[in-house]
Parts: structure tokens; sequence; C-alpha cells
């Protein structure tokens, strides 16, 4: 097996390669973090060992460039440093690195740790076949590929700020949902997106289209059978209490459309399932792999505005039955 030391320390890669290799593996080895990022693609190695202090690229952005490839991302990354600060292990934990070791672990621990790793990831790589035909990259390719991914990492965190600002807002929870769904509209060519409540099985239905009773009825079928997955329970769709937003249905639109692209994702919150969300549109093809990634990093904001919503509301509930009783007290 093969493995690719990232180190600019010619003294300690020297070293950790003799370690390596005296351990059976391979070892191919990179001076810097552009030349890390193109001997990845050239030797296709089974595990990474990267330096965070590296000219011209950090580990830091090495590791997320080799997880933002969805046909490498399963490649083992192990962060090798002097660097041992909590802030600097936080910051290899949301690079995607599968560990974090010190230059302390130089010995028989690095070899194990390696062994290990590549042992918990053999079914994964199993399952996954040979390596697709990667592009051969050079410095240029690399730094473009950098541009990239800093643009789309700003897009997702501007889209997340803006939907925590809508949980700022002190609205109701029809009105919360909405901005929501508006929000998501933005970034996504639904024709009905959803999201459904855990406590109550409220849904709150957003159309951008005029849809038939047919389409209404196979959705709330497709709903409640991925939100039934979803709590791990039985869900029929009369058990959702619907609420209508959007467009109004249309009783003369044609009944034999079906929704060719469907899209749900649990809201999880401090471990538990608040809810879940739905997008559904009636052509094909209309969530690719960008949606999906881009879903995945705002699900836990929409999760978060939703609860809040929920417990806003609730609070204005009580404190309505506070007063109502009061009242009749007196």
């Amino acid at each position: 097996m093969k493995v690719l030391v990232a180190d600019d320390s010619p003294v300690l890669r020297a070293a950790v390669t003799k370690l390596v290799e005296g351990a059976g593996f391979e070892v191919v080895s990179a001076v810097d973090g552009v030349e890390a990022i193109t001997r990845f693609y050239e030797e296709k190695p089974d595990l990474v060992l990267l330096d965070v202090q590296m000219p011209k690229l950090t580990g830091y952005v090495v590791c997320r460039l080799i997880k933002e490839d969805p046909a490498m991302a399963h490649i083992p990354v192990l962060i090798l440093t002097v660097r041992d600060s909590e802030e600097d292990r936080y910051w290899g934990r949301q690079s995607g690195a599968d560990g974090y070791l010190t230059k302390e672990m130089l010995g028989d621990g690095l070899v194990t740790h390696i062994k290990q790793t590549l042992a918990s990831r053999a079914l994964t790589e199993l399952s996954r076949g040979q390596f697709l035909e990667q592009p051969v990259l050079g410095e240029s390719d690399v730094l473009t590929r950098v541009c990239e991914m800093l643009d789309r990492k700003l897009f997702e965190a501007t889209v997340v700020n803006e939907l925590t600002a809508v949980g700022t807002e002190a609205m109701g929870l029809r009105d919360t949902v909405d901005n929501i769904l508006q929000g998501l509209r933005h970034l996504v060519a639904f024709d009905a997106g959803a999201i459904v409540l855990s406590g109550d099985y409220r849904m709150y239905l957003r159309s951008e289209v005029p849809l038939s009773a047919e389409e209404l009825s196979g959705l709330y079928d497709l709903v409640a059978r991925q939100f039934g997955a979803a709590i791990s329970r039985e869900v029929d769709p009369g058990d959702l209490s619907v609420f209508l937003l959007g467009q109004d249905p249309d009783p003369t639109a044609p009944e034999d459309r079906e929704w060719s692209s469907f899209y749900a994702v649990p809201l999880r919150l401090r471990g538990e399932t608040v809810g879940m969300l739905v997008l559904a549109a009636r052509r094909s093809g209309a969530f690719p792999e960008g949606v999906y990634r881009t879903m995945r990093t705002i699900e836990p904001a929409v999760a978060a505005v939703v609860d809040s919503a929920v417990r806003y509301q609730e609070g204005m509930v009580r404190e309505a039955a506070s007063n109502l009783s009061a009242l009749s007290g007196n």
C-alpha cells in the first residue's frame, strides 16, 4: 500500500519515510502543499500524511481539497504536525482530516495509527473499487481549485448567515417557514417545498406553481413515507396537518403529472429530529450533486431556525393562556 508524506522539513520527511517504509508501505513524498495535491492525483495513494505548516498551501487547505473531491474523499488523511493547540485540532477536524497526530508520535504509535486507519476504511475502499481516472494537475490547476473551493465556501456561509438572520426576527412559525422556503427557492429550482414538524406532524407546504389534487396527494404520500423513516415511526398521509403557502391548488391543472425529483432531509438539532425539509420538482434531474452538497451545509441552520420559531410560538401560546387565566380569575 502507498502512503503520501507531505512535509517541507527534509529531516522530518526522511524520518517519517524511513519509519513508514520500515512498516512495509511504499512512500511518495512532497515538499509543499501544491506538490502534495499534484502527487496525490499522480500517485493515488492509500493514505496521506500531511504537515500543517508548508509553503504555498497549508496542510489544512490540502486536506480540504482532497475531501471536497467526491471521487477521492474516501482516502484517509492524517494531519502530522508539531502544533498541538485545541484550535489547531479543531481546524483539523473542520478540514475533514481523519486524524490529528503530533510528531511526538513518531515511532510505533504512528505506524499503528496508520494501520488502524487503513483497516477502518478497508470495506469502504473495496466497495468503491478502482480510482476513477483523474486529470494530471499542474500548479495553476491546483490554485484554480483553491479559488473554486473558497468561492463555494463563501457562498455557503452567505446562505447560512441569511437563514440565521431569519431566525433573529420575531415572527410566527408560519411566516418563518415561508421565509425559509422562499430563501431556498433562490438556490434550488423546486416546484414545491415543505417543512414538517416532528412534534405535531404539522406540514407547511409552499408551492411555486399551481398543483392539482392528484399532485398534492402524491406529494403527501412521498412526504409521509420519508417523514416516517426519519422519525422511525409509521406515518399515514392523513396524519399530516397541512398548511398551504404560496400558490393555491388549481382544480383545472392536469392530473397526470408526477414528481420526478424529490429531496428530503431530516432536520436534526442537539441529537433530536425536529422536523424534515422536503423539496420536489416535476422535471427530472432538478437536484444535482451540487444541490445536495449545499443542502447538507445549510441543514443545521434550517433546523436551528425552525426549532427557535417553534419554541417562540409555544412561548406566545403559553403567555396568551396565562393572560386569559389571569383575566378569568379577576
